[in-house]
């Protein structure tokens, strides 16, 4: 049978449309990647499909040539300068955590798991898909596409062991909070921080914005990036680069607020990271996936004491409660918009406050919870990752 890159394509979109139809019947509490990935293992053991699937449905070299820019630019003009400014303490917190993940992925997960599971997992565990992307590709330059599809695993289960421990210190920090008194009376008001005007760039009239300049721009943007990279700062990772500079495109006003999802692209660029996650699991055996198992809930699990230890210590130093810090840490593992969801589920989940007493609780956790999800996996787990990656083969 020949494979058409159209056939190619409906396969891998439809593997994850199952996970996420899958994902919903359980209310969001188990990834649709975790779904998504036990497909693509059963149809590549099956024979069913063949092992080039994802170049052969140009999704790959999409992602390759300009997915990842794009995506990383976007990610970019997302980030609020402002709020990471205004919780400092969060973003302090977070970026701890990280290091936490660092200190024990490189010491204890390096003895009990092994230098490639250990420094293939700790850049995931600290971030999302880019993370993700970055450690992927480094796998399989080194001849390694195994340690891939153990990163795409570690990617699809690291929500499930994130948020049951983020949901449980914010009902604690509430319930302590409440006892205390902090949401009876009148609310504080906090004076929100505002950078100086930076605007050289007038928005284009709605006639003028169409998806085509969108494009464009996030092209002009990334190509500026690449070249910072190449010509002025190489020391700079280029993934790193995309993300500053698609931050200082937003601030001068050259690009909008992510921009690929208002031109339409996003949800096309996304499925094409699913299938760098799909792929990862092409040569994976069923031996090969059991022997995953350990070395995969062990990074997780003390991905997790890393972030826990670490943010104790500092969200000491700054002040904040130690559910908070760990709340705040935790992020990491599932990121925006799970930490905004995860915020309102456990504010509504507290029967025993009123509405008012609800409106302060959430205006208390969610702007810490938000930030510390763009802390971890927008901005720092890029970095994270891009030190890393490179050590690990």
């Amino acid at each position: 049978m020949t494979w058409t890159p159209m056939m190619c394509f409906a396969v891998i979109a439809f593997a994850f449309v199952i996970g996420e139809f899958l994902s919903r019947l359980t209310k969001g509490y188990v990834s649709s990647m975790v779904f998504g990935c036990f497909v693509a293992m059963g149809l590549f053991w099956s024979g069913l499909i063949p092992a080039t699937i994802a170049m052969d449905s140009t999704l790959l070299p999409t992602l390759y040539g300009v997915g990842v820019a794009m995506l990383l630019v976007n990610m970019g003009t997302s980030i609020d300068i402002e709020s990471l400014i205004q919780e400092w303490k969060t973003v302090v917190v977070c970026c701890a955590g990280l290091v936490g993940i660092g200190v024990l992925a490189f010491t204890i997960g390096n003895a009990v798991f092994g230098k490639e599971y250990s420094l293939v997992a700790a850049p995931v565990v600290a971030g999302g898909v880019i993370a993700y992307q970055i450690v992927a590709d480094a796998a399989v330059t080194a001849g390694q596409p195994l340690y891939a599809g153990f990163a795409a695993l570690v990617l699809a289960f690291q929500s499930m062991i994130g948020m049951p421990v983020a949901s449980f210190c914010l009902k604690k920090e509430l319930i302590s909070a409440h006892a205390k008194g902090m949401f009876s009376g009148s609310a504080e008001k906090k004076t929100a921080f505002k950078l100086p005007e930076t605007n050289l760039f007038k928005d284009p009239s709605p006639a003028a914005d169409t998806p085509t300049l969108k494009f464009f721009k996030l092209a002009v943007v990334a190509t500026v990036g690449y070249c910072l990279t190449t010509y002025v700062v190489p020391a700079i990772n280029v993934n790193i680069m995309y993300l500053l500079v698609g931050i200082v495109a937003r601030k001068i006003n050259f690009l909008q607020r992510e921009p690929l999802k208002a031109a339409g692209g996003y949800g096309y660029i996304m499925l094409c990271m699913y299938a760098l996650t799909f792929n990862g699991f092409a040569t994976v055996s069923p031996t090969d996936a059991l022997g995953f198992i350990f070395p995969l809930f062990g990074t997780l699990i003390l991905g997790v004491i890393g972030i826990a230890i670490m943010a104790l210590i500092f969200g000491k130093i700054v002040g904040y409660n130690p559910y908070v810090s760990i709340a705040c840490g935790v992020t990491a593992l599932f990121g925006y918009p799970a930490t905004e969801i995860l915020s309102n589920e456990v504010v509504a989940s507290m029967t025993d406050f009123t509405a008012e007493e609800k409106e302060k609780a959430l205006s208390y956790v969610l702007p810490k919870m938000v930030v510390g999800g763009f802390t971890t996996v927008t901005i720092a787990s890029v970095v994270f990752a891009g030190i890393i990656a490179p050590m690990i083969f």
